[in-house]
């Protein structure tokens, strides 16, 4: 308590950045937490059911999965039969989607490190000038009337760098799995539109091939008659 008061209204505020800054990072440490970042057992099921034509059984395996690829990805199946520019369309849709939900604390985060340093700096120069107010009015001869406002003045400074310090490091920690994430999403992106393409291509082979196979079944059928 005595720290408090000697920190004046300036440390008050700093205080009560960090404990919403506790309170950010560990709200998206616990949401990051929960998703599944892992896809290769996912991505092995509906590249399996897109080149068989089972969207259904595709996007059946998205919602057992869960996690942002899986929404993304299902997203984009559900676009398949309207062609591949309504699945890129679909899937940088819920690409931005996820972005946003993923990265939503993280600039609060920036900006409380950045705000507690200038608080620190804040409580430094009002610190001084209440040294320099009191050496005015007693004198410079006691050294004690100094003592306040130079406590002050540090206590304001080492709270903010406290703050700061732990609250850049772990802006940067949880930005660093969201940025794996994203970089995953990508990559699964680039995976499925090309087994979208491959399906594409074996089904406009297998077209032509079924029409011929009639016609000749047809010509049989005429001789026949």
């Amino acid at each position: 308590m005595d720290l408090l008061l000697s920190g004046g209204p300036v440390l008050v505020m700093i205080v009560l950045l960090s404990l919403y800054a506790l309170y950010l990072f560990f709200t998206r440490l616990f949401q990051l937490a929960r998703e599944r970042p892992d896809s290769d057992r996912l991505m092995a099921r509906v590249n399996a059911a897109v080149l068989g034509r089972n969207l259904e059984m595709a996007m059946i395996a998205c919602d057992h999965h869960g996690g942002p690829v899986a929404r993304v990805l299902k997203a984009a199946l559900a676009r398949i039969p309207y062609g591949r520019p309504a699945v890129e369309a679909a899937f940088q849709e819920a690409y931005l989607s996820e972005e946003q939900s993923l990265t939503r604390g993280l600039r609060p985060l920036a900006t409380i490190a950045q705000v507690a340093t200038l608080l620190g700096l804040l409580g430094t120069v009002t610190g001084m000038i209440t040294a320099f107010a009191e050496i005015s009015q007693q004198g410079a001869g006691n050294p004690s009337v100094l003592a306040g406002g130079i406590g002050q003045a540090l206590v304001n400074t080492a709270a903010g760098l406290f703050v700061a310090i732990p609250t850049i490091l772990g802006h940067s920690y949880l930005a660093s799995r969201v940025e794996n994430i994203l970089v995953e999403l990508e990559r699964r992106r680039e995976e499925l539109m090309g087994n979208v393409a491959q399906a594409v291509s074996l089904k406009s082979r297998e077209e032509p091939r079924a029409a011929r196979t009639e016609a000749t079944q047809a010509e049989t059928f005429g001789s026949g008659v």
